[in-house]
């Protein structure tokens, strides 16, 4: 049987930890548990970090976990992964055994949040995965996907009827909404059709004033589901009509100046537009091409009136400048399929190619089928190292991957990803992420084509960087 989890929240106005309005705390014990040590993955308006819960030999453990004001968190312990949020000042005690499962609480409108929480999670992950599946199927009308989205919707919304509301009910209804209304973004659904509670009598119906033009700062605060439909919307779709985009005359081949200037026309809120700008540009950096984001980059820290997002991006650009062309790589060692260790410092000498990839990440794995084999047969009496490193699943199941896609190339593993140095260092939040390295060892382009691009190009930069080889 699956293990579960034995829940306890406990919200105390006085307790004898000395908690700061800036943590919570994280405390409890864990039965039949064979490790020293357990993650918990706390959310934020950019990143996320995942701290380590060390284990005493009885199963205590005591955490206080920093926390931007109410924010998800996801809890991972052996095979289960639970999602929560928490906020400052929270005291919540976790008892967890492979066989029990309960919640507790001297709280009891929170206990029934986060029991709520839990509940939708686990109702509706396997329901979510059989839908998306009938929403790519070939030939189905716009009419019959919406159905389908609206209908799972109202079962979850008739699932959270059963509970009482609190104080943060708002907060679960706003991440159920925009969790579907993101769904339809991804099908181009949102310009027909509007997510609606079918139930009139439903006690929910007060928060049917949500839409997907709602710009709200409460929700800013509280959700991060909202935070990422924003983003991607703002990015995408061009939402708030009433506002003229500046930058439709500028550089098509810029997209954080894009995306930058997307933000200012449609994000009227200052903190909202402050955050966007910020995260758009750090995205741009990770994502796009790095001279690009540092002129946008320059503009925002001149004309920034939120001095904590100018701050947030001023250190990440400390860390992400070390990526830039001509800079000397991050080194690293990894372990291979064999327990090998293979370091970069031993690879100088030659131009070194870089694909972060994943056992379930669909775009990796279709770049590797479709244009696997013709890259390596292209490049393989030439001076350069393909390096594979798997950063999403542990060994066994990395191994049988490699073995079925015969992956050519060095296979190394990157176990635990954005906890994992490798990937801290290269910036490594999303993939397929491609890295190329020249035979001295400095960074060509920390955000490099893909395998497919490259064969597409008869002089790229990789044949570029291999020419300079002597």
């Amino acid at each position: 049987m699956k293990s579960t989890f034995l829940l306890s929240l406990i919200l105390l106005s006085s307790i004898c930890f000395a908690q700061s309005q800036n943590t919570f705390l994280l405390k409890g014990n864990l039965k039949n548990f064979d490790k020293d040590f357990f993650e918990v993955t706390v959310g934020g308006f950019f990143n996320s970090s995942t701290l380590a819960v060390k284990v005493d030999k009885k199963g205590n453990f005591s955490k206080a976990c920093t926390i931007d004001g109410l924010q998800d968190i996801y809890i991972e312990i052996g095979e289960d992964y639970k999602h929560l949020f928490a906020a400052a000042g929270d005291t919540i005690i976790l008892n967890w055994s492979p066989s029990t499962f309960g919640v507790g609480t001297l709280s009891k409108s929170r206990t029934q949040e986060l029991s709520l929480v839990l509940k939708l999670a686990e109702g509706s992950d396997e329901s979510v995965q059989v839908l998306n599946k009938k929403l790519y199927e070939k030939g189905t009308a716009d009419s019959v996907k919406f159905s389908m989205i609206n209908d799972l919707y109202n079962a979850e919304l008739r699932f959270m009827e059963k509970f009482p509301l609190t104080n943060y009910s708002l907060k679960i209804y706003a991440d159920l909404y925009f969790k579907y209304a993101s769904m339809m973004r991804s099908h181009k659904l949102l310009n027909s059709y509007k997510l609606k509670n079918t139930n009139a009598d439903s006690p929910l119906i007060q928060f049917s004033f949500l839409s997907t033009t709602l710009l709200s700062e409460q929700l800013f605060k509280q959700s991060e589901t909202y935070r990422d439909f924003i983003f991607d919307q703002t990015r995408f779709c061009s939402p708030f009509n009433s506002y003229i985009l500046e930058a439709n005359n500028r550089s098509s081949s810029n997209f954080t100046e894009k995306d930058y200037y997307a933000g200012k026309a449609f994000l009227p809120i200052t903190s909202i537009r402050d955050w966007f700008l910020t995260k758009a540009i750090m995205n741009g950096f990770e994502h796009y091409n790095f001279k690009d984001a540092k002129a946008v980059y320059d503009d925002f820290i001149l004309t920034s009136n939120t001095p904590a997002y100018t701050d947030t991006l001023k250190a990440f650009y400390i860390n992400i400048a070390k990526l830039a062309l001509g800079q000397p790589a991050h080194q690293f060692t990894l372990k291979d399929e064999n327990g090998n260790a293979v370091s970069l410092t031993d690879l100088k000498g030659k131009v070194v190619f870089i694909d972060f990839w994943g056992v379930y990440c669909g775009p990796c794995i279709g770049d590797i089928k479709d244009n696997g084999a013709k890259f390596h047969e292209k490049y393989k009496d030439k001076a350069v190292v393909f390096l594979n490193i798997c950063v999403d699943v542990a060994s066994k199941e990395w191994k049988k991957a490699i073995k079925d896609l015969k992956l050519e190339g060095r296979n190394l593993l990157a176990e635990g990803w954005t906890n994992n140095q490798v990937c801290k260092d290269y910036a490594i939040n999303a993939i397929p992420h491609y890295v190329l390295i020249d035979h001295e060892g400095n960074i060509v382009n920390n955000n490099a084509p893909g395998m497919g691009e490259l064969l597409g190009n008869e002089e790229n930069i990789l044949d570029r960087a291999i020419s300079t080889v002597k």
